[in-house]
């Protein structure tokens, strides 16, 4: 870069222009560039190959232009182009290896090393681009040079480079003012009575605000025309482009907001909303939703991915006639996790229109003897059916178990769900390894009901629950006495309108911080450098490439892992993908979605059919990835609490039968082309199935005969949950949480082997379930935030200073409460 004939040429022409910087750009712009520029001595391939380059040259130059425009003498200067120089040529041929972040750690000032390090320069050409004389020069000088010549892209229409400069000035006003330079056009000022000393008096004044707005504007309008021009580069070059466009835009944007102050004598703008770091997100699943909608609020542009229509996952909604049925989850547990995630993006859940409806009773339980039990958040009613079956002792009893249960809550909600365990070392931490033997990780959920409840029908009511894990309560770790802990202490509940319109409300975050949604979006492949070893982007099933400087997947973990990462990754990537595809995975599911005619008033919101054959139903599913002869089940019926739910006078049923998953996968390449007799014949199962729930139903409960009242019957099964989700052999809850499955050993956040890859969902860390799964999203996007040292935008008014746990509020049907007193404003 040879800064003494650019910087004379500029000095001509700004005493041709009387100091107007603005006619100065816009006279330059008509010149026409010289055959080759000065600028560049390495090789380029043609227009498309320089226009990728200036992209790439424009992110560097500012930080080039800030480390020489403030240097404090000549050897200083001279000593950063020096550093910079070896920066650029040891950037291009490593790519982000360990060594050029340790040599940008090393060199440069914290100001600079974020957007050093996520400088896409592995998208030039090889061979030294830079050639610097020590001239020092001033920033929009430097800028200028880099890009005053203009691409080919429509030679009717103003280069984006012109509108880069508008921004400058408009940027520039104050600092100009401080070092006695007003840019504004001569007849600009004339026309709002202003000279150019009024500039230097009053650079913020509301005359100074009117011209830089016009200036804006100017840029925005040279931005606009010039935004088709852009999408028609090739794929490589519009990367780059892009990187520099709408980063120097986004000072503009940020330029435009009513009321926006410049700073200490400068016009300054957030580290992450200057340098716009693009993120692909794979997957709109309530995860993906929910990490776009935290990083869109620390600053990133987001880009979501999505393979199917609708939004939100398993967490979506099916219709048929007036009968809504929630695909997935239909019960809305642990709510202060909720509450905590709409409160770190700046709103809550009553604010974005979500209504919280409390379920009374819990459940009802039916036992095949024809007798029920009531699961409640209120003790006199636990009282009352307790002591039916065990005593007052067996009261006493309950509350140790209870006891026992709220510990493994609350310590697993401070030091697990809000923590990351990224490796081995971090079972080591204090905070965690003090309290590892109280939360009974070695002992089943069954083992440790049964030292408290003495019936086993009971044991069977308080250990029921590791269903929502997908896994077996004789084989469940007993700290999941915790999830029906917090149904019995916060309570259940329902939103009105189904469990999407949580995701919904995401979705409007999202959208208000301008995240891009695309659906019907299939991804066929994550974009990597050519050793595999970092993440660059997503390539569509159409054919599109994304590129972006973080991949976040909300995909199946291990669908992912075998699916989506190229052929190029290393071999312990590969091996470890594969290793993946044996571990334990949950079971998956018979579901039926029945439109009935009629209303069942026998049938609460959530009904529990347990199983006589207790243990013998949960083998046959986890040890044998089969269905039990008599299989315990779940009935919903969302009509009962929310009656949008149904038409009038009709009920809406939702019946999920838990079942093994599939022997194989037809996902995975590691275990395609096993043959089709190793698996189950599901159509006949799912016929066989569907006429012993009905008649359970039925014998149990004393209701009329539903047969004859469905009207229409929507299914899914493994195989659709894989075909639908791409869920590993249909396990709906993902890998199993076994202990050598959670904490450190499960998954990671970070993809492992691949950099700038991260995961969200229920495969990683901390685990399944929507509450969870919440968390997980909290850590990942903190994590990212850590690793690009970037600010985190929530830390700054922390959630637990905000809301407490104040109890909660008795009284069926209850509405705007979730268990926090009067904290109204944070659910």
């Amino acid at each position: 870069m040879r800064f003494l004939r650019p910087v004379l040429f500029l000095i001509d022409k700004r005493h041709e222009c009387n100091g107007n910087r603005v006619e100065m750009v816009d006279v330059v712009a008509n010149i026409n560039p010289p055959r080759h520029h000065p600028c560049l001595r390495g090789p380029t391939k043609g227009h498309w190959a320089r226009a990728r380059d200036r992209g790439v040259e424009y992110s560097f130059c500012r930080v080039a232009d800030y480390l020489i425009d403030n240097a404090s003498s000549q050897p200083i200067a001279r000593e950063w182009i020096k550093k910079l120089t070896h920066y650029f040529d040891l950037a291009r041929i490593v790519s982000k290896e360990p060594n050029l972040y340790s040599y940008i750690e090393d060199n440069f000032p914290e100001s600079s090393q974020s957007t050093l390090q996520l400088l896409p320069t592995q998208l030039l050409p090889f061979g030294p681009l830079y050639c610097m004389n020590c001239s020092k020069v001033s920033r929009p000088t430097s800028i200028f040079m880099i890009l005053r010549m203009k691409p080919p892209i429509s030679p009717s229409k103003p280069s984006m480079t012109w509108k880069h400069m508008y921004v400058n000035i408009a940027r520039d006003i104050s600092t100009g003012a401080v070092i006695g330079r007003a840019y504004f056009p001569t007849t600009w000022l004339k026309e709002e009575g202003l000279t150019p000393n009024d500039v230097l008096d009053r650079p913020d004044g509301p005359e100074i605000e009117t011209l830089r707005m016009r200036l804006l504007a100017k840029a925005f309008g040279v931005y606009k025309e010039a935004q088709v021009a852009i999408l028609q580069l090739p794929a490589d070059a519009r990367a780059a482009m892009r990187v520099a466009v709408e980063s120097y835009m986004e000072i503009g944007r940020v330029l435009r907001v009513k009321g926006y102050k410049v700073k200490k004598g400068k016009a300054t703008v957030p580290k992450l909303r200057r340098l716009k770091v693009a993120w692909k997100a794979l997957s709109a699943g309530l995860g993906g939703i929910a990490t776009a909608a935290r990083l869109a609020k620390a600053g990133f542009s987001v880009t979501v991915l999505e393979k199917n229509t609708f939004t939100g996952g398993r967490c979506s909604i099916i219709s048929h006639n007036g009968h809504r049925f929630d695909q997935g989850p239909s019960l809305l547990l642990l709510p202060k996790l909720f509450s905590e995630t709409f409160h770190d993006l700046s709103t809550s859940l009553s604010a974005e229109g979500v209504q919280l409806l409390k379920c009374e009773p819990n459940y009802n339980l039916w036992f095949g003897d024809g007798e029920r039990f009531e699961l409640s958040s209120d003790t006199a009613v636990m009282k009352r059916e307790i002591e039916r079956w065990e005593g007052k002792e067996g009261f006493e009893r309950y509350l140790s178990w209870l006891k026992e249960a709220h510990r493994h809550y609350e310590i697993s909600a401070r030091e697990v769900l809000h923590k990351n365990f990224a490796t081995v070392f971090n079972l080591l931490r204090p905070s965690f390894l003090v309290h590892l033997f109280r939360l009974h990780p070695f002992e089943s959920i069954y083992a440790r009901a049964a030292k408290y409840f003495w019936t086993e029908r009971l044991r069977r009511v308080f250990t029921f629950g590791s269903m929502y894990m997908g896994m077996s309560p004789f084989d469940a770790p007993g700290t999941y006495s915790l999830l029906q802990y917090t149904e019995l202490a916060e309570g259940i509940w329902y939103p009105v309108g189904g469990f999407h319109a949580v995701v919904a409300a995401l979705v409007k975050i999202c959208e208000r911080l301008g995240v891009d949604i695309r659906l019907n979006t299939p991804v066929s492949s994550i974009l990597t450098t050519p050793d595999g070893k970092t993440a660059t982007g997503a390539l569509t099933s159409s054919g599109e490439t994304l590129t972006a400087d973080v991949v976040i997947i909300n995909a199946d973990l291990v669908y992912a892992y075998n699916n989506l990462f190229p052929v190029s990754t290393s071999a312990s990537t590969k091996s470890y993908a594969s290793s993946l595809s044996k571990r334990a995975g949950s079971c998956s599911s018979i579901s039926f979605y029945w439109s009935l005619s009629q209303k069942i008033p026998e049938l609460t919101t959530h009904n529990i059919f347990l199983a006589d054959e207790y243990r013998e139903s949960f083998d046959a599913i986890f040890d044998r990835q089969s269905i039990p002869h008599e299989p315990s089940f779940y009935v919903n019926v969302p009509s009962r609490i929310d009656p949008t739910a149904a038409p009038k006078g009709k009920d809406t049923l939702v019946v999920l039968v838990p079942v093994g998953h599939l022997k194989s996968s037809s996902t995975t390449s590691t275990q395609k082309g096993l043959p089709p007799s190793s698996e189950l014949d599901w159509p006949s199962l799912i016929n066989s199935t569907r006429t012993t729930i009905l008649n359970t139903i039925q014998t149990r409960t004393n209701c009329a005969s539903l047969s004859p009242l469905i009207t229409n019957e929507i299914t899914n099964d493994p195989q659709t949950w894989e075909s639908k989700f791409n869920l590993d052999k249909g396990s709906i809850l993902g890998l199993s949480h076994s202990f050598f499955n959670v904490l450190a050993f499960r998954p990671s956040t970070r993809a492992k082997g691949i950099k700038n890859c991260y995961f969200v969902g229920a495969s990683t860390h901390p685990g399944t379930g929507v509450p969870i799964v919440l968390a997980g999203v909290k850590i990942t996007a903190e994590q990212i935030l850590s690793d690009l040292h970037c600010s985190i935008p929530w830390s700054s008014v922390p959630f637990e200073e905000v809301a407490r746990d104040q109890g909660v509020k008795q009284g069926k049907g209850t509405r705007d409460s979730c268990g926090f007193g009067n904290c109204a404003d944070v659910c």
